[in-house]
């Protein structure tokens, strides 16, 4: 049974303030963890999601400013770092869950969206100055190849950069992708075991991506020819912008492999190679993803418009 704000309000204001500073603590930890931190940093919007989720946009509106108070009394400079990682993802999952059209695609979307937006401004922080932003990361990045890799010839430490480099960026973007979605999967299934949740948990199999979106990648992509700090941030927005085709995809192969004789071993078997193989792996998933979302029909069944209307949904 959903809480709805009025019932719940003098819980979820206390809720709220326990789950900023829950969050606020993790995320100074988290910069001063070293390795440890940066496995703690991926907590961080975890306890902001689990007061959206069950009681709103507007309690965990107020649960990210008193993480906000608490990251800035400890060290402004702490504070942006806390407003990437822990608000906005937390914020943007319980939009696009709570008032958004609440079904999986959308999310994905939203995500993405945000993914792009952490991706932007974290480049145009950097202090590239004119030489441009790849030229920047680029040195910065060649004296870890050189630590990491002493021995290795000089031809295959420029392509290890090079290779590192040109999507960088990109792989930034898509751990913000991963961190809010896998916090938001966890917070959903808690939310629900305590009965607290105010929307169904969305049909995972089920993913419907708009047009749009692949066109914008492809729009984005196009950019990328130009060059400069433009075409290389397109390059990677568009890499970004495709992540929710690599979760289609996902979603797909596994419903379609877990319902063939002896499921959990082809499971098994594919998500093996898909580690394995994780580069090219996602490329063909991604594609595949692709190709199902503009050749599946958008148009759902009766008998699905009916359980989606009773709330019954299924992972």
């Amino acid at each position: 049974m959903p809480v709805s704000a009025p019932q719940g309000l003098g819980k979820g204001v206390g809720m709220a303030i326990a789950a900023g500073a829950t969050s606020g603590v993790v995320v100074l930890s988290a910069i001063s963890g070293g390795g440890v931190g940066m496995a703690l940093a991926y907590l961080t919007p975890l306890p902001l999601l689990l007061i959206g989720l069950a009681f709103g946009g507007v309690p965990c509106l107020g649960a990210s400013a008193v993480g906000a108070a608490i990251v800035a009394v400890a060290g402004l400079a702490a504070l942006p770092a806390y407003l990437a990682i822990g608000a906005l993802p937390a914020l943007v999952v319980t939009v696009a869950a709570l008032y958004g059209r609440r079904d999986t695609g959308s999310l994905l979307v939203a995500l993405a969206a945000g993914a792009v937006l952490v991706m932007g401004l974290l480049a145009l922080a950097l202090p590239a100055g004119e030489a441009g932003i790849e030229a920047w990361l680029k040195g910065e990045a060649e004296p870890m190849i050189e630590t990491g890799l002493p021995s290795a010839p000089a031809e295959v430490k420029a392509a290890v950069t090079a290779m590192w480099i040109a999507v960088l960026p990109a792989m930034v973007g898509s751990a913000w992708f991963v961190m809010a979605m896998v916090d938001g999967l966890i917070a959903q299934w808690a939310v629900t075991k305590a009965g607290h949740t105010q929307v169904p948990t969305p049909r995972y199999a089920d993913v419907r991506l708009p047009l749009w979106l692949a066109l914008a990648a492809l729009a984005l992509g196009a950019s990328s020819l130009m060059g400069g700090d433009s075409g290389y941030l397109a390059r990677n927005a568009a890499i970004v912008l495709l992540l929710p085709y690599l979760m289609a995809g996902l979603a797909d192969l596994h419903g379609m492999l877990r319902q063939k004789p002896n499921g959990a071993l082809w499971l098994g078997l594919f998500y093996g190679v898909f580690f394995a193989l994780f580069g090219w792996a996602a490329m063909a998933v991604t594609a595949w993803g692709l190709v199902r979302q503009c050749f599946r029909s958008r148009r759902q069944d009766p008998a699905q418009d009916q359980e989606d209307s009773d709330g019954s949904h299924s992972a």
